[in-house]
């Protein structure tokens, strides 16, 4: 009967929808750069539209090779360059009366000719490519880049990472905030982490460095050989960069995570990984047999980091939490991510506020 009481409650709760906490912005949209493609899903003549903080932003790569990132809809009337535009050589063509905008974003032709064309502009946006993965820069009140995305190179035996996105009920802060919440790894994931390096709070970016262990046994063997020992570099609240070395089979693996805001409630998470193994050698056997366990890694890198999705999407967010001792340094990781805000937090983003009005400070 229990069982039977329980799914019909979960099922009727499924009908009702999102609770008004779950509709509810946790904290405003951050500044930063944030990942919103691979370099291999913009290539040359192609034009892609991806979601960040509630606007659509239209990628495309001229024919050139020139990646640039736009504001969606055409200056004329209006059409999304999203949804039928095409590349013309280095401009890219609106889709309704084959305008075309050269890649500073100036009108430098019409579909019938006008001469000269109309003094019009597509809005652009600054854009990265950095480690394969494409960066667009947003900030509140406008402002432009005040920091730049460290790249972290890759060993050429290293293979092409492979990745995967989630789509999640959360907000960038709350994904990074995981790194230094060392409580949650016993509980949720059955690990616990030793602390090789204090998190570094530094500028934009954030360092630390960590064994993983099996908790519940005896660590002492673990600690010397096949422990993973993981460095994390944070660039904003959208990178992270994860390097695991594995000590006793000599295995190296990069990660990459990238957290964008796609809309009030909802993150997009991104996990790339790539992975080599020192007795594998390097030759091109050896380099096809770890790119093939690239995608295995990817799936149980996921099935793990999968484990905190239930939590967060639930959860609210407490700007006084009742923190106990072993949490980690959640307040001074706090503090620090205060930088990525142009406007104060508004209290109203904890305190119950339907959809609609999402906690977003607003100018005047």
């Amino acid at each position: 009967m229990q069982g039977w009481s329980t799914r019909r409650r979960d099922a009727r709760l499924r009908r009702l929808g999102p609770s008004r906490v779950e509709r509810t912005a946790r904290l405003p949209y951050p500044d930063g750069w944030f990942g919103l493609a691979t370099s291999r899903e913009v290539r040359r003549g192609t034009v892609v539209t991806r979601r960040l903080m509630g606007d659509d932003v239209v990628l495309y790569r001229t024919r050139g090779g020139r990646l640039r990132a736009v504001r969606p809809f055409c200056p004329h009337l209006g059409a999304h360059l999203g949804h039928g535009g095409t590349v013309r050589g280095e401009n890219i063509v609106c889709p309704f009366h084959h305008f075309e905008f050269a890649p500073d974003g100036a009108c430098v032709a019409t579909g019938y000719g006008s001469s000269p064309p109309p003094k019009a502009r597509l809005g652009t946006l600054h854009v990265r490519e950095v480690d394969d993965l494409i960066y667009v820069w947003r900030h509140a009140q406008g402002q432009p880049p005040s920091w730049e995305i460290e790249p972290w190179p890759l060993d050429a035996a290293f293979p092409t990472p492979y990745g995967k996105r989630h789509l999640l009920r959360d907000h960038p802060q709350d994904v990074v905030e995981n790194i230094v919440d060392f409580g949650h790894l016993t509980p949720v994931h059955g690990t616990v982490g030793e602390v090789l390096s204090e998190p570094r709070f530094e500028a934009e970016r954030l360092r630390t460095s960590f064994r993983i262990l099996p908790a519940g046994r005896d660590t002492a063997a673990w600690i010397s050989s096949a422990a993973p020992e993981l460095t994390v570099r944070v660039q904003g609240l959208g990178i992270v960069y994860t390097s695991v070395e594995v000590p006793k089979i000599g295995c190296h693996i990069r990660t990459v995570l990238t957290a964008t805001p796609v809309s009030p409630t909802h993150v997009e998470v991104y996990v790339s990984g790539t992975m080599w193994c020192d007795r594998l050698g390097r030759g091109r056997a050896a380099g096809a047999l770890t790119s093939a366990l690239s995608r295995p890694l990817a799936w149980v890198g996921s099935f793990d980091f999968g484990k905190d999705f239930p939590v967060w999407a639930h959860k609210t967010y407490l700007e006084h939490p009742r923190l106990a001792k072993g949490d980690g340094p959640i307040m001074n990781y706090r503090r620090w991510a205060r930088q990525f805000y142009s406007e104060p937090l508004d209290p109203a983003c904890q305190a119950g506020r339907p959809d609609g009005d999402h906690g977003v400070q607003r100018r005047a």
